[in-house]
């Protein structure tokens, strides 16, 4: 009798989610994929996939893709947030003579729909929409996943990668609280055609001021203009992660910046702009338990001062497809992507934490040289190759 290919269910159908499901589909995994929302969209604006990234997506098969949707920065600058005065020029990235792949700006949008429409592709049905995972139960080699509805269904393996909140994450280890950051971000797309060029040259520049920082670069060939602007705070009182904001309160906490900042940020669409606080979670020790494993910021949630949150999910789920490569339906599968990650999440969340003071100073001379030190630092992380990581043959 022909034995089945190993099934794996996914808690989560966001970038993690879907980049997983993608890469244990091609390993030869059938996959189930459930996510609470009723529809399949993500939100969010710009991203940075760096060429570590673009590496674990072209391992997913997906480079052409990419390419098409990305925007790749020419030009840059580092500037002052009073005189306007530009402190650094940064020459066009050189990435792609480096590293094989250049550096894109993406929307959040463009990417999950590429990671979602190859997944359908292999299998049309494998995703599940209005389902609210609630608890699982691991019995011999068995995992039990049951829903707020009543479904409940069974699978070899779970993988949960349900975000910084992750419900599968308390199910393994217990309650914890994330960490507020001390930060809070807004972010915000501005149609291109509402934006003048003097607005927007160079194409990428980063205005630095006490204790705030905006950077803003075009998405989809200038059609969109996307910002993160942030600003260190004491608290975050809203309730829930992510608000919607108000043009004059984005207004009020850049109004001491030059100009063409406050230009811009006025023509942010009400609708477009939102409130991040800024959290992240402390390192575990370890993320599998049995047949169950976590993935992307439910195993490892950082903040942005790399940009690699993102990317990390990016990465394990090209190792962990790998893993379930080699090892075919040997639950030693899930240990070995985790023996291979947990060293480097743990090495970029570090990073970015120790980043942050150092870019949200007082004074923007000395923020200039973090953010170069920064960026130099950032650049370790781009030689590596999920997608060629090589594990011993059993």
């Amino acid at each position: 009798m022909t034995r089945q290919p190993p099934q794996t269910i996914i808690i989560g159908a966001g970038i993690g989610g879907l980049a997983a499901a993608l890469a244990l589909l091609r390993a030869g995994h059938r996959v189930r994929v459930i996510e609470q929302s009723t529809s399949l969209g993500e939100v969010g604006a710009g991203l940075s996939i760096t060429p570590n990234a673009s590496k674990a997506l072209a391992y997913l098969g997906l480079a052409d893709q990419l390419a098409r949707i990305g925007s790749t920065p020419t030009a840059g600058s580092l500037r002052h947030y009073r005189t306007g005065e530009d402190l650094v020029n940064l020459p066009q990235d050189g990435s792609r003579q480096r590293y094989g792949y250049p550096l894109y700006h993406v929307h959040r949008a463009d990417l999950h729909q590429i990671l979602l429409s190859a997944v359908t592709v292999l299998d049309v049905d494998s995703i599940v929409t209005s389902e609210e995972f609630l608890s699982l139960k691991e019995e011999q080699d068995r995992v039990s996943i049951f829903c707020k509805s009543g479904r409940s269904e069974q699978a070899d393996y779970v993988v949960g990668a349900d975000g910084i909140h992750s419900r599968v994450r308390e199910q393994l280890f217990g309650p914890d609280q994330p960490n507020f950051t001390g930060y809070v971000a807004w972010r915000g797309l501005i149609p291109g055609g509402h934006v003048s060029p003097d607005l927007l040259d160079p194409p990428l520049c980063m205005t630095l001021g006490p204790r705030r920082m905006l950077m803003r670069y075009p998405l989809r060939r200038g059609a969109l203009i996307n910002f993160v602007a942030i600003a260190k705070r004491d608290v975050w009182m809203e309730e829930g992660w992510s608000v919607p904001s108000t043009l004059a309160e984005l207004a009020t906490e850049f109004a001491e910046f030059e100009p063409r900042v406050v230009d811009l940020l006025t023509r942010t669409p009400p609708d477009r702009l939102y409130k991040w606080g800024l959290f992240d979670r402390d390192p575990l020790p370890s993320w599998t338990r049995g047949r169950v494993t976590l993935l992307g910021d439910a195993a490892h949630a950082m903040p942005p001062f790399t940009g690699q949150g993102a990317v990390m999910a990016l990465e394990d789920a090209a190792v962990l497809g790998r893993a379930a490569q080699v090892c075919g339906a040997d639950a030693v599968f899930l240990k070995r992507y985790e023996n291979e990650r947990i060293g480097r999440v743990t090495d970029a969340l570090a990073m970015s934490r120790a980043r942050a003071d150092l870019y949200f100073g007082d004074e923007p001379a000395e923020q200039v040289k973090a953010l170069i030190a920064g960026m130099m630092e950032l650049r370790t992380l781009y030689d590596y190759d999920a997608g060629a990581v090589r594990f011993e043959v059993l």
